[in-house]
């Protein structure tokens, strides 16, 4: 089965709050866009997420998912969905460690 692979723009507004809202002495962004796989000859696709992965200098490393909305932000790893705001604070939290 063949497959079209379609990269899509990771959203300009989060990256300007991030950079804006956090202090980023500390923490290093890596901003990777999100994908859409569509398998040829049929109605079906996947939509891969936006991902946020911060570092800071100990080491700490935190994966974000970004799906269509903007405003949310989804933690792999707590299993939780967020809001972009309670996401900054988190990430001013992780800047102080």
């Amino acid at each position: 089965m063949k497959t079209t692979i379609e990269s899509l723009e990771f959203p300009i507004d989060v990256k300007k709050k991030l950079k804006m809202k956090v202090s980023t002495t500390n923490l290093k962004f890596e901003f990777l866009s999100g994908h859409i796989i569509k398998f040829n000859k049929t109605n079906l696709s996947i939509r891969e997420p936006h991902k946020i992965i911060v570092e800071n200098n100990n080491k700490n490393i935190l994966v974000a998912l970004l799906y269509d909305d903007s405003e949310k932000v989804y933690l792999p790893r707590e299993n939780a969905i967020i809001s972009l705001t309670k996401y900054i604070a988190i990430l001013n939290t992780l800047n102080k460690c």
